[in-house]
């Protein structure tokens, strides 16, 4: 029996370290966000702002992130995500939170850099590609952008968002897939994860599992090459951030107020329709680009005692093109 829990090394096995993190996080996020959801409806009921026959449809859209609650929703997903991951790992390898790869950033801003800019970029041609193309239109001429409070608040939402799942599906789940002595583990493991994780977005189809699972492959191939966080953390901050806030497209199936208005996009496979682009082979084709780009072009930092996969990640340096 101890054998199922516990491997020939005597370490809790990988896939018990994941799965407790990860009920704790969804257990966590729901509670709260119900409790946080329910006072909300009650105070809007006793101040006559709302009519009890309208309670369902006004509890489903306090979700949406085009909404200033639907952001403290998911700020809260955020933060526990975060300590779900402090915990178990302090709990279960009693080892520094560096050890999962967010290094100090005086020594990881330049990649943190690199990836802010790799991933607007990389936003950017996809914009370009759908609007020449017509698949897109927009509302209005981009002349005329449309300034909002939610440029910044949306930008604090996506950075936490960022640091959150780069934390969770490339620091913690590789690192502790690591134990299994599977190099293929480490990389295809973790990215399944990271894509099953949006099953519950809405509009999710197989080529969103695909391109979700390609960004995943693409972020661990960074995490590997930089050997730290900060490069795919700035790549999936800036990523979501002109998806959704500046370019108007739903974010993995989300919507967000933004800096241009779309209208809405050609449902086809090429746009990936309501889900946003994640959702059509135009990530697909930007994604395989991004393989290309990090293999040939990027140079890794120099990182000294803070590296996290020199010692113990040296199985995976096939990985380092």
């Amino acid at each position: 029996m101890k054998n199922i829990f516990i491997n020939k090394n005597s370490q809790l096995r990988s896939g018990f370290k994941i799965a407790s993190t990860l009920a704790t996080f969804i257990i966590s996020t729901n509670v709260i966000s119900f409790i946080a959801m329910v006072v909300l409806t009650i105070v809007m009921l006793l101040t006559n702002r709302l009519e009890i026959n309208n309670i369902t449809a006004y509890m489903k859209g306090l979700t949406s992130l085009s909404t200033g609650f639907g952001i403290f929703l998911n700020l809260i997903q955020c933060i526990c995500m975060i300590l779900s991951i402090w915990i178990f790992w302090k709990l279960f390898d009693r080892k520094p939170i560096r050890e999962i790869g967010l290094i100090n950033i005086k020594k990881g801003y330049k990649d943190l850099f690199k990836g802010l800019v790799y991933g607007a970029f990389s936003m950017i041609i996809v914009f370009i590609l759908l609007l020449v193309s017509g698949n897109i239109t927009l509302r209005t001429p981009m002349s005329s952008p449309n300034f909002n409070m939610s440029l910044l608040t949306g930008l604090g939402l996506f950075i936490l968002v960022g640091i959150n799942e780069e934390m969770f599906a490339r620091g913690y789940c590789m690192t502790v897939l690591k134990q299994t002595g599977n190099k293929w583990a480490v990389v295809i493991v973790s990215s399944i994860i990271f894509s099953l994780m949006h099953s519950l977005n809405p509009s999710m189809t197989i080529i969103s599992y695909i391109n979700l699972f390609l960004f995943a492959l693409l972020a661990a191939y960074m995490f590997i090459k930089s050997n730290n966080l900060w490069l795919p953390i700035g790549y999936h901050i800036m990523w979501n951030y002109f998806e959704g806030n500046i370019f108007g497209f739903q974010v993995s199936g989300l919507t967000t107020q933004s800096l241009f208005k779309l209208k809405a996009p050609v449902d086809n496979i090429i746009t990936g329709g309501a889900f946003g682009p994640e959702g059509g082979l135009i990530v697909t084709f930007i994604t395989i680009i991004g393989f290309i780009y990090i293999w040939q072009l990027y140079k890794p930092q120099v990182v000294e005692e803070e590296s996290i996969l020199e010692n113990s990640n040296k199985d995976l340096e096939f990985q380092k093109g």
